[in-house]
């Protein structure tokens, strides 16, 4: 009886308890017997002594293993991987054992699989570019995707909505969609650690979810769009306003040449000799708006040819020689005789110096010298992709130096630090914005040094080609 030594109190007491139930009737015979004088009392004692161990026997022997299945069961809900008890005598008891183990292993294969797809459900929500969420009914978040977390920098799983995201446009979506049943949308901005636009789509479930999912928030980011909208619309107005300029100009010579100074020959030779300024600068501007969309358009395809960089910055001297003179400006070039090639386009990044050089010479180079270098530098600069040496085009030049609040803004579009100036010298605004293009498309790098009083020194980082 050793199994049944092993049992705790309380199962000992539960045994005795289904022992004495059987011997009820046989007492009340042994009783009756006794009543009748058939039984001495000591008989009748003995009877139902005996009686007593025999139940007790049969009991302890079958029922026993009932109450190590009821033990096993119960240790089940805890732990799936208790070992299965022994049983002795009681073949109910085996089917019973064999039944609870089938729906262990039914159990176990159901948890598994339900852990694979939640683990799945992860994978499939982390693999999404755009964050989202899942909130239940009271706009808590049962799960947040790897987009999610990165962009909310911390996490997410059992928050409120209010807590993650404090705009109250979000949070009036999220109501409306609970309450109406309703996909809804709205726009909102974060602020740290950069101002960054989000729109935000939340759409109900129409089904209900075991983990309680009722809601979908899904985020994308629209602040690049924005940007470009802006840009758009900014270029568009600049264009206009660019083109509209010298149009006029020359649409007012022409009414006055028609007209008061139709037999003026001194007016009209000095008319003719603005509107002919006027239509080249005109020229000029359509030929770099259509250059920077030619640009544009490959900018995601990447140059493969080997240039010479020296071939470049002489050619580049060679045309500008003329307006160096004009100037009183000398063009320097300092280009090393084992210089690598640069991996390029050579057209574009003649254009790239010619820009950069003429800008120098415009206004920097009044009696002062301009310097085309290029050079092997060990080390990219940050913005360029990629890491090793690298090939380094500078232009530098001496003259009156750009003030420092201005530099971020140079490669835009008709940015100018000085617009007067600029058109005066027949500038378009455009150069720098050419030379950026150029250079992303080269998977390079633009850097611009500068200094009030001192000069300015424009740098091109370029890839190396292969021998």
């Amino acid at each position: 009886m050793s199994d049944q030594d092993s049992l705790p109190a309380k199962s000992a007491r539960r045994l005795l308890a289904w022992s004495l139930g059987p011997c009820v009737p046989a007492w009340a015979v042994l009783l009756a017997l006794y009543g009748l004088e058939r039984l001495t009392w000591v008989e009748a004692l003995v009877s139902a002594a005996l009686v007593f161990v025999l139940m007790a026997v049969l009991v302890f022997a079958r029922l026993a293993d009932f109450e190590r299945l009821i033990r096993y069961a119960e240790a089940l809900f805890n732990n799936p991987e208790t070992p299965a008890p022994p049983i002795f005598t009681s073949a109910t008891a085996q089917r019973l054992l064999t039944a609870l183990n089938a729906l262990r292993r039914l159990w176990t294969e159901r948890r598994d699989e339900a852990q694979v797809l939640a683990r799945s459900r992860q994978d499939i929500l982390d693999c999404l570019p755009d964050p989202l969420l899942l909130l239940d009914k009271q706009r808590r978040v049962i799960e947040a995707n790897q987009a999610a977390q990165i962009l909310l920098e911390r996490g997410l799983t059992g928050l409120d909505l209010a807590s993650v995201i404090r705009d109250p446009k979000v949070l009036e979506a999220a109501d409306a969609a609970l309450r109406e049943d309703r996909r809804t949308e709205t726009q909102f901005t974060l602020t740290t650690p950069v101002e960054r636009t989000f729109g935000a789509l939340l759409v109900p479930l129409k089904t209900p979810v075991k983990d309680g999912t009722a809601l979908i928030l899904a985020l994308q980011e629209q602040t690049e769009r924005l940007k470009m909208d802006r840009m758009r619309a900014d270029f568009v107005a600049n264009a206009s306003h660019e083109l509209r300029t010298p149009l006029t100009a020359v649409l007012g010579f022409i009414e006055t040449l028609r007209g008061a100074a139709k037999d003026d020959a001194e007016a009209r030779e000095q008319f003719l000799d603005i509107m002919l300024k006027q239509a080249t600068r005109m020229t000029r501007l359509i030929d770099d708006l259509l250059s920077l969309s030619r640009i544009e358009m490959r900018e995601h395809a990447r140059p493969t040819e080997a240039v010479d960089l020296g071939n470049v910055l002489r050619g580049t001297a060679d045309l500008l020689d003329t307006q160096a003179k004009q100037k009183r400006c000398e063009i320097r070039i300092d280009v090393p005789a084992t210089l690598p090639r640069a991996i390029g386009d050579a057209s574009e990044l003649g254009q790239v110096v010619f820009n950069l050089a003429a800008n120098a010479i415009k206004y920097g180079g009044e009696g002062g010298p301009v310097e085309l270098s290029a050079a092997l530098v060990p080390v990219r600069p940050l913005s360029m992709p990629g890491q090793g040496p690298c090939l380094k085009i500078a232009v530098r030049d001496y003259g009156e130096g750009i003030a420092k609040e201005h530099l971020p803004r140079l490669t835009e579009r008709f940015y100018r630090v000085d617009t007067a100036r600029s058109r005066e010298l027949g500038g378009t605004g455009l150069g720098l914005a050419i030379v950026k293009h150029i250079t992303n498309r080269h998977r390079g790098a633009l850097v611009i040094e500068s200094e009030v009083g001192k000069g300015s020194t424009f740098s091109v980082y370029l890839p190396i080609a292969s021998s």
